[in-house]
């Protein structure tokens, strides 16, 4: 797999100073519909496109619903869906406040898909391929410090860990 990386500008305060500064971002060969998906699934099989697309949008129902149950959904060769929150570090666990933590959803790759992503060859997206290409969707790309090892999602708190 190759990825396509555009720089991308953004200001950050940084020791109370607005700076200047980069970020890559990934560059897709574009987005595929529920339905497209499908439809090749469906490919060389007896099952009829629409049947394929039906059975998925049930299974994926079905994740939802358990999913807002609060159970944690292995998603088999995609990953695992899991309730999780975001939550401030204290030393002390008296000091932990509820009001202090965001539930959200964290999603887990699967081995293959982690891999894959992982061993995938960077190089800068040409102009055209910026033009032609998909973007990431917004806010969801790691930006760091600069310092070589962060995952604040541009400009996040420090002192919020994730889990």
């Amino acid at each position: 797999m190759k990825l396509k990386i555009k720089k991308c500008g953004l200001v950050r305060k940084i020791d109370g100073v607005k700076t200047a500064g980069f970020y890559g971002k990934v560059i897709t060969n574009g987005k595929k519909s529920f339905d497209e998906i499908a439809r090749n699934s469906a490919k060389n099989t007896t099952l009829h496109a629409k049947e394929a697309s039906l059975a998925a949008e049930l299974l994926l129902e079905g994740i939802c619903e358990e999913i807002k149950n609060g159970n944690i959904v292995d998603m088999g060769p995609l990953g695992t869906l899991y309730p999780a929150v975001n939550s401030r570090w204290e030393q002390d666990a008296d000091e932990l406040k509820l009001a202090d933590m965001t539930p959200k959803v964290n999603y887990k790759p699967s081995d293959g898909i982690d891999s894959a992503i992982k061993s995938a060859s960077l190089s800068w997206a040409t102009k055209k391929e910026e033009e032609d290409g998909t973007e990431t969707p917004g806010g969801e790309d790691n930006v760091d410090n600069g310092e070589g090892g962060g995952n604040d999602n541009g400009g996040g708190d420090a002192g919020v860990l994730e889990g």
